[in-house]
């Protein structure tokens, strides 16, 4: 078709600063949504999850707002840097709260038709951003950070799919399996968010090291 054949052709990174800005609108909507729905059932699950997803959406328009400048300069190394503190501190709060589902448990159910649907779509997600990750080798660092970003964002899924799946194979609470998972699935948010920061100072660390090297290359490049 000739729409998927123009799709395909516009630039990767003009696709993530649209992807980006939507993004964070996106989020903001999901927050607003299960911050309500979440108080009315008073499930503290969905309200941790809205707290993430705003996080997660904030990374990803400073992702976006980064591209737009179309520099590797050191905005974009601080943009980098900050989409990776961002990152690892929503690691944090999902842990705390994984913790607290471990000591404090509660129960979920699903219908198995969502249930699957649910587990499905959280199986795919972790394959597509995997395949994002993959396709962002040689790219610029923002467009890493966004990939990476969605490969994060896809262990979330993965912890939903799981309590969707225990919610009708078994009768037993399992909350502190699902806890242990969400404290597994947080680390690795961690360890991708301290990645990019450490990852960013490196590049900081370089590129004054180039700038001490060839002050007049870097004469007419903003910081």
């Amino acid at each position: 078709m000739n729409w998927i054949k123009r799709y395909r052709s516009i630039p990767e990174k003009k696709k993530i600063i649209w992807y980006g800005k939507l993004a964070f609108f996106k989020n903001l909507f999901y927050f607003a949504f299960k911050i309500t729905v979440g108080a009315y059932y008073h499930s503290w699950f969905l309200i941790a999850i809205a707290i993430y997803s705003l996080f997660i959406g904030y990374v990803k328009n400073n992702c976006s707002r980064g591209l737009v400048q179309n520099k590797e300069n050191i905005r974009a190394i601080n943009t980098y840097i900050r989409g990776g503190v961002v990152l690892a501190s929503s690691s944090v709060f999902y842990i705390v709260y994984s913790i607290f589902q471990i000591f404090y448990p509660s129960n979920f159910a699903y219908n198995m038709i969502i249930a699957i649907a649910i587990a499905a779509f959280a199986f795919y997600g972790i394959g597509m951003s995997l395949y994002g990750v993959i396709r962002a080798k040689g790219k610029t660092m923002l467009i890493k950070e966004y990939k990476l970003t969605n490969f994060a964002t896809a262990f979330n899924n993965l912890v939903l799919a799981q309590i969707a799946i225990f919610s009708f194979t078994t009768s037993e609470n399992m909350a502190v399996y699902n806890g242990l998972t969400g404290v597994a699935c947080g680390l690795i948010v961690a360890i991708i968010g301290v990645y990019l920061v450490v990852d960013g100072f490196l590049k900081k660390r370089k590129y004054h090291q180039l700038i001490k090297t060839y002050p007049d290359f870097f004469k007419y490049i903003p910081e």
